[in-house]
């Protein structure tokens, strides 16, 4: 029985209470790996950033998903643009980081770009016969933006992000994300799968062991919600305070607008494949967890507050309070998924139960074996 034989999964397809969890090769194999790159990253919308990453023409970031290279640039006419990060003339990486640029310049052979992208200037193109140009612009990469963030989508047949995401603005909207600013960003490299961290940031199950030191003694009613239609779940947590400091620390102004179930409490969206957005009475922070094979990724974090809270004379003393909650947990959760995949990625490692209260555990696990694996036959797995 192959790795990709749906047979070899009946246990994760059975309700959650009789369920098990992912088979530990899901984790550890570099065939999974290569079969989730090709059927889940390089097909989905991916959440890249956010527009104010690049306010003025001429402002950039690059990101690097599953190999491929890509700069996202503001251009001279104000659009937001996403190119391969890489010169038409002989492949050579163009730009590194974050940054600004009036033109686009190739530091291997001198090849000059515009910020649409558009090829000004290439010296040797005289010696190539019939060379214009129009032919040599940067390669686009198709790109839309949703309430103030950047996804990117490598399928050119893919249906347009406002159907693939289905009705999650609804629950989303009363944030006003679009006049957020974007205040501190922060990547880590982790030792483990990418799925891992997903899965962890969508249950609340470890929270008062793996963050007993931080936020494990908020109190909350916790609530699980299957986007459909949408390629996204929410983990709704009601409760009485902001879960974006810590306990016995007081933050920034709640935000008034806030309708529905976002004004009872924070929600933690993921958005398919490895985007998770936290979103509370007083601030939306993301992470994209960013696979780099199968035992390592990195986790690009960044935390966004209300242009008021920015306004405010002590803004510059509270932040601190949001850094130091931000950092304690990420760097729990960074530990303990490493220390989840070491148990994992070995011969003797073997599927678990799942627990009644990971029920987003389950169908995260199932939506990605919906995508990777080989059709079933005879009905197998379904």
């Amino acid at each position: 029985m192959g790795i990709f034989d749906p047979a070899a999964y009946q246990g994760i397809r059975r309700q959650v209470e009789r369920a098990e969890s992912l088979p530990p090769h899901c984790y550890s194999s570099e065939a999974f790996h290569r079969r989730e790159v090709e059927r889940i990253f390089l097909r989905a919308w991916n959440l890249v950033g956010r527009t104010d990453y690049a306010p003025r023409p001429g402002d950039y970031f690059t990101v690097d998903l599953v190999g491929i290279p890509v700069v996202v640039i503001r251009g001279r006419d104000g659009v937001v643009r996403a190119f391969v990060n890489s010169c038409r003339h002989r492949g050579t990486k163009l730009l590194d980081g974050d940054g600004h640029s009036e033109a686009i310049a190739c530091p291997y052979h001198s090849w000059v770009y515009d910020t649409q992208g558009q090829l000004r200037a290439a010296p040797g193109a005289k010696e190539m016969a019939g060379f214009t140009l129009a032919e040599g612009s940067l390669t686009p990469v198709r790109m839309e933006i949703w309430l103030g963030f950047v996804f990117i989508c490598f399928a050119q047949d893919a249906p347009p992000l406002a159907d693939y995401l289905g009705d999650l603005a609804d629950h989303l909207r009363s944030y006003d994300f679009e006049s957020m600013v974007t205040v501190r960003r922060a990547t880590s490299e982790v030792k483990t799968n990418w799925k891992l961290y997903v899965e962890n940031s969508m249950e609340n199950f470890h929270l008062p062991t793996v963050h007993r030191n931080s936020i494990g003694d908020v109190k909350a009613v916790w609530t699980p919600i299957v986007g459909d239609p949408g390629n996204y779940l929410i983990l709704h947590s009601k409760t009485e305070r902001s879960r974006a400091t810590l306990s016995g620390e007081t933050g920034f102004d709640r935000i008034p607008s806030l309708s529905g179930r976002a004004a009872e409490g924070a929600q933690y969206v993921l958005v398919y494949p490895a985007t998770v957005l936290g979103c509370d009475f007083d601030c939306m922070w993301f992470k994209q967890m960013v696979p780099d094979g199968p035992g390592r990724m990195r986790n690009f974090a960044a935390f966004c507050f209300p242009r008021t809270a920015l306004e405010r004379p002590d803004f510059a003393e509270v932040i601190q309070r949001y850094h130091r909650r931000f950092e304690r947990v990420i760097a729990e959760d960074n530990a303990i998924s490493e220390r989840q995949f070491a148990g994992l990625n070995h011969s003797l490692a073997r599927a678990g139960r799942l627990s009644g209260r990971e029920p987003l555990v389950h169908a995260i696990d199932n939506w990605i074996l919906d995508r990777v694996l080989d059709p079933p036959a005879s009905g197998i797995g379904q």
